[in-house]
């Protein structure tokens, strides 16, 4: 599937798609880019599986959703855990 068409979808929903990562170092600098991570607001867990049910599911701390070598993680509050000192 297509980013554009990905984007697209997303968009339909009420949600946004950003180009985030090393990706966007590398085009800024005018290297090849050779990994797309993309973050995504807008949409739930539950409304990005059910637009894209054969997204696999990586990462145990929080879930980040891979479409053809493409990797969406959905925005999120960072948790520290532990003491503070």
């Amino acid at each position: 599937m297509e980013i554009i068409k990905i984007a697209k979808t997303i968009q339909k929903n009420g949600g946004r798609l950003y180009l985030v990562g090393g990706a966007v170092r590398d085009q800024l600098i005018g290297r090849n880019i050779y990994d797309k991570d993309y973050c995504v607001t807008g949409i739930s867990k539950e409304m990005f599986i059910k637009l894209f049910p054969n997204a696999k599911i990586l990462g145990k701390s929080f879930e980040v959703f891979e479409i053809e070598h493409a990797q969406f993680a959905l925005a999120r509050k960072e948790q520290k855990n532990g003491v503070r000192t």
